[in-house]
């Protein structure tokens, strides 16, 4: 039986966990099947995640630059580090690269540098090696988080109510208006939307003032797309979700893009991956809370749809029709 035929990347990393993750074992706060793991140190917690990134599957140099493909490196694994809650510390790089312009190398770790200033982390160790298959880069990145403030996938309840920062959809409208048009025109159609894909911003502010609320019941960030990480988080938290179609966030720039492509803003924001905006649950009650905390950073939020009993994730769209919310990125 091959990958795809067990059921792609999220059966692949299932099967992983029930076989060979362990959690509970020595300091071991948190496993396999999160944003990051959770390690016990003193008080609090060590957060631990890791991102690979693989030329032509990941990204490709023709419409990118190295700079950029070192900012959005490290940018996704800080990512992971803000979805749990915590503060970004230290990076380590390993990166597998053919014989390139050394200028090349130095603009990637250039890139990874400064979105690691940015959020307060540095680049402590790693791994170089050749690569015969372009350029593969992975980054392992801790994070630390306080007593009290650890997020999590399962912490979702019926009634609650779905939240997500900002918009979504602009990065997945970037990758297309990039596949389609090249690198030069993409940037002059919707740079805006190309930059979403190519520099994204890790949520680290605002995971902060949504957990120093105290009112998240579970959280994760958009990096799959909102069909495909909203199906992780209520699995783990066994429940099921309705999406409003039309309270999905979705940009002008986005409904641009849309427009240029011939295909469906709503498809854009609800499939596709990569937007790095936070995703998470509360009491209906505590949504002008998480909200006022959240606008201190400058980032909006708004709901988007309700936590319900069962397992099934779906969308109403604007004509009252209710269906499965459908997929996004699969790497299998």
């Amino acid at each position: 039986m091959k990958i795809s035929d067990l059921g792609g990347e999220t059966a692949l990393i299932k099967l992983i966990r029930d076989k060979y993750g362990v959690t509970g074992a020595g300091g071991l706060a948190l496993g396999i099947g999160d944003d990051a793991a959770l390690i016990r140190s003193g008080d609090g917690f060590i957060a631990v995640t890791a991102d690979l990134l693989v030329e032509n599957t990941h990204f490709r140099m023709d419409i990118n630059e190295p700079y950029l493909l070192g900012w959005k490196s490290a940018a996704v694994n800080i990512s992971d580090i803000a979805a749990m809650g915590g503060i970004p510390t230290y990076s380590f790089v390993s990166i597998g690269l053919p014989d390139v312009e050394v200028a090349v190398v130095e603009a990637i770790y250039e890139g990874m540098r400064d979105v690691s200033a940015k959020y307060g982390s540095v680049i402590a160790g790693g791994d170089t090696v050749a690569s015969g298959v372009g350029i593969v880069i992975n980054v392992t990145q801790l994070g630390a988080v306080e007593p009290g403030k650890a997020a999590r996938r399962n912490g979702a309840k019926a009634s609650d109510v779905i939240l997500v920062t900002n918009t979504i959809g602009d990065s997945r409208a970037g990758l297309e208006l990039l596949l389609k048009l090249g690198l030069d025109e993409a940037r002059r159609v919707s740079p805006n939307c190309v930059q979403s894909h190519l520099k994204p911003e890790p949520k680290v502010n605002e995971a902060r003032a949504a957990v120093e609320t105290g009112k998240v019941h579970s959280m994760m960030d958009l990096s799959d797309g909102l069909a495909a990480d909203l199906g992780k988080l209520c699995e783990a938290s066994g429940v099921g979700a309705r999406v409003i179609a039309d309270a999905l966030p979705i940009s002008r720039d986005t409904h641009i893009a849309a427009a240029r492509l011939d295909m469906d803003a709503v498809c854009l924001a609800a499939g596709g991956g990569e937007d790095y905006e936070l995703l998470l649950t509360c009491d209906p009650g505590d949504v002008g809370v998480i909200a006022q905390a959240m606008g201190e950073t400058e980032s909006s939020i708004r709901v988007i749809g309700e936590i319900v009993e069962g397992d099934r994730v779906t969308l109403v769209l604007p004509n009252g029709e209710e269906g499965p919310i459908g997929g996004s990125w699969e790497h299998f």
